[in-house]
């Protein structure tokens, strides 16, 4: 690629990156407990590239009288084993698997305040405010809430959970956390402002892409000039 492009296409990437960032967030508006990225421009030592940071704003609450359900009003998020070890989530819609684990909606076992899995048996299983699991009105177990040093080394996974790259003694357990039973926690997604920001990246796409144009066309009419003066 020639020089004169390098910068106009890693102008149209990057702006592609931010397009793609704001979309997944519009995608994730009515997504429990997702939390939003925002992306920027990092221009240095003349590469352009695209960081982003998650928004850990927490979302409104709305009460679901489920009693499955669960949102957190505040700092934490709740533990759950995975395949891939233990990750961290907002999305504190839970139900009872077969086996009569309590799980997330796509399976993961979710951890009980001593780290282990949490099995229940009964007919009236509910959490209660604080995280308390109730059977037949009898506590059995509390969920486990964390809270984390730097939330800057929580990076996102997918399946809108969370895995911690720091080390151990950065990963605490929250201390009277705020959970609030029969609820879920909405995502912090804005969608108009959103739309603003999609918008304003377009434009800039656009604009990158028109001095892309400009210089192709330049340089086909150089090089058509060289023809002509060859032939």
């Amino acid at each position: 690629m020639s020089d004169a492009y390098t910068p106009g296409y890693l102008g149209l990437d990057s702006r592609i990156k931010l397009i793609e960032i704001v979309t997944n967030n519009l995608a994730n508006a009515q997504t429990t407990g997702f939390k939003q990225e925002f992306g920027r421009l990092l221009d240095s030592d003349h590469t352009l590239s695209v960081a982003s940071n998650v928004d850990m704003t927490p979302g409104e609450v709305g009460y679901t009288f489920n009693d499955l359900d669960v949102a957190l009003n505040g700092p934490g998020f709740f533990a759950i084993q995975t395949v891939n070890g233990v990750r961290y989530t907002r999305n504190g819609s839970f139900s009872i698997n077969e086996s009569g684990d309590l799980v997330t909606k796509d399976g993961m076992k979710v951890l009980s305040s001593s780290g282990s899995p949490i099995n229940v048996s009964g007919t009236n299983v509910a959490i209660q405010d604080g995280g308390v699991i109730t059977v037949d009105n009898n506590e059995v177990a509390t969920l486990k809430v964390v809270t984390f040093k730097n939330t800057i080394e929580l990076q996102k996974e997918g399946a809108n959970r969370f895995i911690w790259n720091g080390s151990a003694d950065g990963v605490q357990d929250a201390t009277a956390p705020m959970v609030i039973g029969r609820a879920l926690e909405h995502s912090n997604v804005n969608p108009t402002m959103e739309m603003i920001r999609l918008m304003t990246a377009y434009r800039e796409f656009e604009s990158v892409q028109k001095s892309v144009r400009t210089i192709d066309a330049d340089m086909n009419g150089r090089l058509i000039q060289e023809l002509g003066r060859l032939s």
